[in-house]
């Protein structure tokens, strides 16, 4: 049986768990991850969206991504922590920022997306293809 994976804000008054997907783990390099978490990119473990649950003050900021389709940002509403992605593309599955997970020693991005966005002085994160 797959372990939950759990995680949180900064400040701790959310609190989220869910279950890892069999999907790869990424570090996304868009410039809407770069404007949200303030870096070069944002880090992604995917999680199975009927097993996750989420308590405390979350808020999520929708916006319009590179497909023109809705995304969705979940933050917590008292500290700002990053904590989730999730898009219309992706119906079955969340995306919460490794950064926030409890045991962030989980995470082990597989690849990078968007690395042609990746600025400059962020290249040395870009995960190069295996191929």
């Amino acid at each position: 049986m797959p372990k939950p994976v759990n995680g949180g804000c900064k400040c701790g008054q959310v609190r989220y768990e869910g279950v890892r997907i069999d999907a790869p783990m990424f570090r996304c390099h868009c410039r809407d991850c770069q404007q949200l978490t303030g870096s070069g990119h944002a880090e992604m473990v995917p999680l199975a969206r009927d097993t996750f649950s989420i308590s405390g003050p979350y808020k999520t900021y929708e916006m319009k991504g590179g497909s023109g389709r809705s995304t969705f940002s979940g933050f917590c509403a008292n500290c700002g922590s990053q904590l989730t992605r999730n898009t219309e593309r992706s119906g079955d599955r969340i995306y919460a920022h490794a950064s926030s997970l409890d045991d962030p020693a989980t995470y082990a991005p597989e690849r990078s997306i968007y690395a042609d966005d990746a600025p400059l002085w962020d290249q040395a994160s870009v995960i190069k293809s295996q191929s």
